[in-house]
């Protein structure tokens, strides 16, 4: 079995890379607050202030469950590990060989 992660954060919010943003002046007065309202009005309008636990197990295994309160997603986080650590990983996959018409690959037309 893999290690499984489990991470809680509001829904809506994304990640931004705001490395570029604190290196241009233009960044930090124009696209941080925009980023920011957009942030909040996609967590407060669409997803009306939930929460979300992102699963994880391994490179095969991922999830996103959403809930309406931190309280209930809280208490659901062990469950969620339990079934991701119960999901088998997929079997090795051997390459197949595909049958080739012969010859060289330079050969003319």
């Amino acid at each position: 079995m893999g290690e499984v992660n489990v991470e809680l954060r509001r829904s809506g919010f994304a990640d931004w890379q705001l490395e570029y943003a604190f290196d241009h002046w233009i960044g930090v007065v124009v696209v941080l607050p925009l980023a920011l309202l957009s942030n909040l009005l996609t967590h407060l309008l669409v997803f009306r202030c939930g929460w979300t636990l992102h699963v994880s197990a391994g490179d095969y295994y991922y999830k996103k469950v959403r809930y309406r309160s931190k309280a209930a997603a809280k208490a659901d986080i062990e469950r969620q590990r339990e079934l991701a650590a119960a999901i088998a990983p997929p079997a090795p996959v051997e390459p197949t060989r595909l049958p080739t018409r012969g010859g060289s690959l330079r050969r003319p037309w």
